[in-house]
């Protein structure tokens, strides 16, 4: 069965991102646990669109995500959107907390993918203490000169509902997107580098990156809005 959501699109820098609020999504999010085949679900943040604008092939691959959630306020404001119930859940990071308290209900086991020991660590650690109760079924960095068909293998062997990853890298995300077919998995969640959990899993990020980041993201839509309407 294949999962179809009808829902506002918008467009920042180019990318067509799903626009819907956290209801809305965790009712994909149940339909898609129902199904069977692997849906992948994509937190979209700054890192995440500057990168598709800069590459064809993760633009593509954002688009093609089966769920995009808005996972950073700055996209919504360079959509020109300020306010509204949206904001308010991005801004909370209502759908992190939703997600992991619907698997703690539903009983349903993560496995966990880094490009570092540190992430991988840092993640399983922030999601036993925040979300009691949560399973956490296995974990594995991911290494440029490891068979994919190392990680699938794992995966499958434990017959595990979600694959987490995308903490602070993008590695593991293309493992997914070339190979989503041979995994036995009903989702996977890429985090796309998003800040809160970050944080909290402590990989820290300074304020004066995280800043020159912001400026340059404005930077980029400021253009691309400018070539954009030059050309109505």
């Amino acid at each position: 069965m294949e999962v179809r959501h009808m829902c506002r699109k918008i467009n920042v820098l180019g990318v067509h991102i799903d626009y819907m609020n956290v209801e809305a999504s965790m009712n994909q999010i149940a339909e898609m646990m129902k199904n069977d085949r692997m849906n992948m679900v994509s937190m979209v943040t700054i890192s995440t669109l500057m990168l598709a604008r800069r590459d064809p092939v993760w633009k593509q691959y954002i688009e093609d995500m089966d769920l995009t959630v808005i996972g950073d306020d700055e996209i919504l404001k360079a959509a020109d959107i300020f306010s509204g119930r949206i904001m308010d859940e991005v801004e909370d990071h209502s759908f992190v907390n939703l997600f992991f308290n619907y698997m703690i209900r539903n009983q349903k086991q993560i496995f966990v993918l880094g490009e570092t020991k540190k992430e991988v660590d840092g993640l399983k650690n922030y999601l036993q203490d925040a979300y009691p109760g949560i399973l956490v079924a296995g974990d594995a960095v991911v290494e440029d000169s490891s068979s994919p068909e190392k990680y699938i293998n794992e995966v499958n062997s434990l017959s595990v509902d979600v694959i987490v990853s995308g903490l602070s890298g993008f590695r593991q995300d293309m493992l997914a997107f070339e190979n989503k077919s041979q995994l036995n998995s009903k989702l996977w969640l890429c985090l796309g580098k998003q800040p809160f959990i970050q944080s909290n899993a402590g990989l820290k990020v300074s304020r004066w990156s995280r800043l020159l980041m912001k400026n340059e993201f404005k930077r980029m839509v400021a253009k691309y809005k400018e070539k954009n309407c030059s050309t109505v």
